[in-house]
C-alpha cells in the first residue's frame, strides 16, 4: 500500500503582499502538487500565481488520464495564455508541479522554484534554476560569449530568464521519464523564500528530524523566521512517501 502524506507552509516574510500560491490534490494512487511565486516587482504577479494554481489543480482534477508529460505541458502552456491575457505585461510567477502515481514521481517547472527529493539522507535539486545565470551558463558553452562578458553579466543572474505569463514561456523542464520513489523518500516543493536563507544540509537535516510531514514542515517554517533578516515570500510544500512491507 502507498502511503503520501503531505503539509503546505506559507509565510508573508517582511513583504507588504503575500505573492505565493500554493495547493495540493490527493488522487486514488498518489497526489498532484502546485507551488507559485508571483513576481513581486510586478502588479499583478500575486494573481498571477494564484491563477496559476488554481487553473493547474483544476485541469488535472476535470482532464487528467494519464500521460503526466503530456498533460502537464499542454496545461502550463494553456495557463500561460491565460495569465497573459488577463494582466499583460503586469503579470508573472514561477511554478513547480510535482505528480506521484504509485511509486513514480513526475515533475515540472517554469522558472527558479525548486522540487527537491530527500533520500537515504541526502538532498537533491531535482529542477533547474531558469534565471539568467542559466542562459549565460549557456551561451559560455557554446562559446557565445566570451570570459568577460560572462563575468560582467554575473549581476544579473538571478532574474528570471522564464515564467508563466510571458505569452510564450521560453524554458521548461518536465520530467520525460518518471523517478521511481522509495520507502521514506520526502519531496520538497518551494519557493526561494525557503532555500535562500537555509542551506540545503539544514533543510535536509531538518525534515529527517521528524516522521510527520506537518511538524516537519513547522520546524522548517520557524527555521525560515530564526534567521533574523528581510525575509522574502515563503511557501513550500513537503511529502511523506512510505510503501507498507507489502509493496516494497
Amino acid at each position: 500500500m502507498i502511503l503520501v502524506k503531505y503539509a503546505t507552509r506559507s509565510f508573508i516574510g517582511t513583504r507588504q503582499t503575500q505573492d505565493d500560491s500554493a495547493d495540493c490534490l490527493l488522487t486514488e494512487n498518489g497526489l498532484f502538487a502546485v507551488v507559485c511565486d508571483g513576481i513581486g516587482s510586478r502588479k499583478n504577479g500575486a494573481a498571477s500565481s494564484k491563477m496559476t494554481v488554481e487553473s493547474l489543480i483544476e485541469s488535472f482534477r476535470s482532464s487528467y488520464s494519464g500521460n503526466f508529460p503530456e498533460f502537464i505541458t499542454k496545461a502550463v502552456e494553456k495557463t500561460d495564455d491565460i495569465v497573459f491575457d488577463r494582466y499583460g505585461s503586469s503579470c508573472g510567477t514561477t511554478v513547480v508541479s510535482a505528480c506521484i502515481e504509485n511509486d513514480s514521481l513526475y515533475w515540472l517547472s517554469v522558472g527558479d522554484s525548486r522540487l527537491y527529493i530527500i533520500r537515504n539522507g541526502k538532498i537533491k535539486q531535482l529542477t533547474t534554476d531558469h534565471n539568467y545565470g542559466y542562459v549565460l551558463e549557456l551561451r559560455k558553452q557554446k562559446n557565445l560569449i566570451d570570459d568577460e562578458t560572462y563575468n560582467k553579466e554575473q549581476i544579473k543572474a538571478g532574474q528570471l530568464a522564464s515564467f508563466i505569463g510571458m505569452g510564450g514561456i521560453d524554458i521548461v523542464d518536465v520530467s520525460m521519464k518518471p523517478i521511481r520513489l522509495n520507502n521514506g523518500d520526502r519531496l520538497l516543493l518551494s519557493t526561494d523564500g525557503l532555500y535562500k536563507p537555509l542551506a540545503e544540509k539544514k533543510i535536509c537535516d531538518i525534515i529527517y528530524s521528524s516522521a510527520d510531514p506537518s511538524a516537519a514542515a513547522d520546524h522548517l517554517l520557524s527555521a525560515v523566521k530564526q534567521t533574523h533578516q528581510p525575509l522574502d515570500n515563503t511557501t513550500f510544500t513537503l511529502i511523506f512517501f512510505d510503501k507498507t512491507e507489502e509493496e516494497q
